[in-house]
């Protein structure tokens, strides 16, 4: 029978959310030795949630050059650009120990054998006749391994595109750190094997003194040169260890000498955190030369949608959705307001909560005209540029009436609290858009700056999230000297739970 302790350096699994990732140098069984304790409040942020194969907006444009007419819209680090993605780890250590390394290895599976994620066809084993599929060869026909693509360097100062940084406790450490990457996957594993770089090993000779519960946050930006290509699809797990050796990473599993514990140099981990991929929500809207458009309103609200028990939300017409008016090519008009609404649910077995963020840009054209963004939480105020969003409680929305199984919960945003920018969307997407006059009008924030940066909208730190579902609200308006024009956003949801 396992001890308490070692029952908790067992790695976890998580589920994830709608929208809109080793333990050892070599890859093997969890270790339960005595040396080995776990970290904790673990959590793993990426800039992208699109699968790897995918870097384009909504208009179907993914970046080209700085500063070039008509691009600027899938950067490396960006919401809809899953093939140029970065990753932020969030973790508190057990033990206090001068750490001189860092591991991270991604697996399919939270324990045992490691196989790396990806769905590209063929083996990489040397002795199969199949050879694995690059990925160059395997994104246009929408597969995609996680792959790291050059070698991010350590920040030197503020850390910029294709640079890596580790914080202690919010603070960038003073040491200098090494980057390595290498294939390190099972030959024992059943499945193919994508012989793709899976395991990243950061060192430090000097190395740094972290204490018991301090958090450390381990950070890679990409640039459009180094970066980290998301898997296609699925979850997938990132197995985690510190050591004091910044040579030999030795691990009770690979240990030479298992009779003797003095060459083990893991201080903490043997601990997972998991991600997944999703897709984005596509957003369409245009401008006509004309401006001359007629009233109309569409509320997705009266139409109830029968589920099962937190059956995943559906994905319908590629998540894409028109908003304006229905009897003009969904155009929007200047004396107006026009809202669309779509959803995300979350479960999630973290006991320490998790945050929902959203990424993206606001309306443009392929030609760089935007419908300016809400900014900081206003009311909608028709003839005046704005993109914006809120959030509201879709429990009522997504029962279609009936009695809900009491096995389960019922499927609103609790225990999720909404960011205050976003909260004010109406109870059930009723409030008035009409005019920015009248004090309970609803409210809408958005920040075009949330597709490099991610924006938080809603969160809990302390509990499991059990069928958490939103409904978002989209408002968009238009000015007279709006220019003429098909008007696309892309934006995609992350999902970050805390282990």
């Amino acid at each position: 029978m396992y001890t308490l302790k070692s029952i908790a350096r067992r790695g976890t699994a998580f589920m994830a959310v709608f929208a809109l990732l080793a333990a050892t140098l070599l890859p093997s069984l969890p270790a339960f030795a005595d040396e080995l304790n776990p970290l904790t409040e673990r959590s793993l942020l990426l800039t992208s949630s699109a699968p790897g194969f995918t870097d384009t907006d909504g208009s179907g444009n993914s970046f080209a050059a700085p500063n070039s007419v008509g691009e600027n819209y899938a950067p490396a680090g960006s919401g809809p650009n899953g093939k140029k993605s970065g990753q932020t780890f969030t973790f508190k250590v057990s033990s206090t120990a001068t750490v001189k390394a860092f591991t991270l290895q991604y697996c399919t599976t939270a324990a045992g054998v490691c196989q790396a994620p990806g769905d590209n066809t063929g083996d990489a084993r040397d002795d199969l006749p199949s050879p694995r599929e690059d990925n160059a060869t395997a994104h246009p026909l929408g597969r995609s391994d996680l792959d790291f693509v050059g070698d991010f360097t350590h920040a030197a100062a503020a850390l910029a595109d294709g640079e890596f940084e580790v914080y202690i406790d919010g603070a960038a450490t003073t040491e200098d750190w090494a980057f390595a990457k290498e294939n390190e996957e099972d030959n024992a594993h059943s499945d193919e094997l994508t012989g793709k770089n899976n395991y990243i090993t950061l060192t430090s000779a000097t190395g740094e003194l972290i204490s018991n519960g301090q958090e450390v946050q381990i950070v890679f930006e990409p640039s459009e040169t180094i970066y980290i290509t998301n898997p296609g699809s699925g979850s997938f797990f990132v197995k985690i260890n510190t050591y004091d050796s910044d040579t030999d990473q030795i691990n009770p599993i690979n240990d030479p000498t298992p009779l003797d514990d003095t060459d083990q140099t893991v201080i903490d981990g043997g601990v997972t955190v998991a991600n997944v991929m999703t897709d984005s929500i596509h957003i369409t809207t245009k401008v006509l030369e004309t401006m001359s458009f007629s009233v109309g309103t569409q509320n997705p609200d009266t139409t109830a949608v029968a589920h099962g028990i937190c059956d995943p939300i559906d994905v319908i017409n590629n998540n894409r959705l028109n908003m304006g008016n229905p009897n003009a090519e969904y155009s929007l008009e200047i004396d107006e307001a026009y809202d669309t609404f779509s959803y995300w649910r979350l479960s999630s077995n973290s006991s320490g909560g998790a945050t929902v963020y959203y990424s993206g840009n606001t309306l443009a054209n392929t030609v760089g005209d935007e419908i300016a963004e809400m900014g900081a939480e206003k009311s909608s105020q028709p003839g005046t540029e704005q993109f914006g969003l809120a959030l509201i409680d879709a429990g009522l929305d997504t029962m279609d009436g009936g009695t809900f199984p009491t096995q389960w919960v019922t499927p609103d945003i609790a225990p999720l609290v909404i960011g205050t920018e976003y909260d004010e969307g109406g109870f059930q997407g009723d409030a008035d858009i009409s005019s920015s006059t009248t004090a309970d009008n609803a409210k809408f924030a958005f920040y075009k700056s949330s597709n490099e940066v991610p924006e938080v909208i809603a969160q809990n730190t302390s509990d499991v999230i059990d069928c958490a579902t939103s409904k978002v609200r989209y408002v968009a308006n238009i000015a007279p000297s709006t220019p003429a024009g098909v008007y696309t956003t892309k934006i995609n949801y992350l999902a970050a739970p805390q282990y």
